[in-house]
């Protein structure tokens, strides 16, 4: 048992990844940015995101930013508002979206969205929060977007390509 611990706390642990990925993780204000480097292809991956990578409250990925929500909820009629402008249904810059390659995550016809809100970040330029009603009658969430071009532009820096370097963390 002692052996496994000390194995664990080296960063030897037996079980797991054999090493084929490097992951370095940094903190700018409010984002964390990892970048995945994978040693054979040499290939970088980067994941600009709020809160818990696994389970994250906003994610950015080729152009788009996804806000979470429990993932049982259906966000199709979710609405939303840029520092405090006039709400309007997130399925309005839907289009947006699909132009930059992202797609809803879900499979299912009664819950296509999983809980998230997708939004293309040309609707948000220069904005510090985004607020979000996720159903009609739920109480509007506020999220703050502040230094997320230095979070992209700090991806950027550490080689992820603008396009498809940045995957969603959801």
């Amino acid at each position: 048992m002692t052996k496994f611990l000390a194995l664990a706390l080296l960063g030897g642990w037996p079980f797991g990844s054999h090493g084929q990925t490097e992951t370095s993780r940094y903190v700018i204000p409010a984002w964390h940015v990892e970048t995945v480097r994978d040693r054979f292809t040499q290939r970088r991956v980067c994941h600009v995101f709020q809160g818990n990578r696994h389970h994250p409250k906003v994610s950015y990925s080729r152009g788009t930013l996804a806000f979470a929500f429990p993932r049982s909820r259906n966000t199709l009629e979710a609405e939303f508002s840029v520092d405090g402008g006039p709400a309007r249904p997130w399925t309005s810059v839907y289009p947006a979206v699909v132009a930059t390659g992202a797609t809803l995550p879900g499979t299912s016809m009664t819950n296509p969205t999983q809980g998230l809100v997708i939004l293309p970040v040309s609707a948000l330029k220069g904005a510090i929060r985004v607020t979000i009603r996720s159903r009609p009658n739920d109480k509007p969430r506020v999220f703050s977007i502040a230094g997320l071009a230095d979070a992209i532009a700090s991806g950027g820096r550490l080689g992820c390509d603008a396009d498809n370097g940045f995957i969603r963390s959801v």
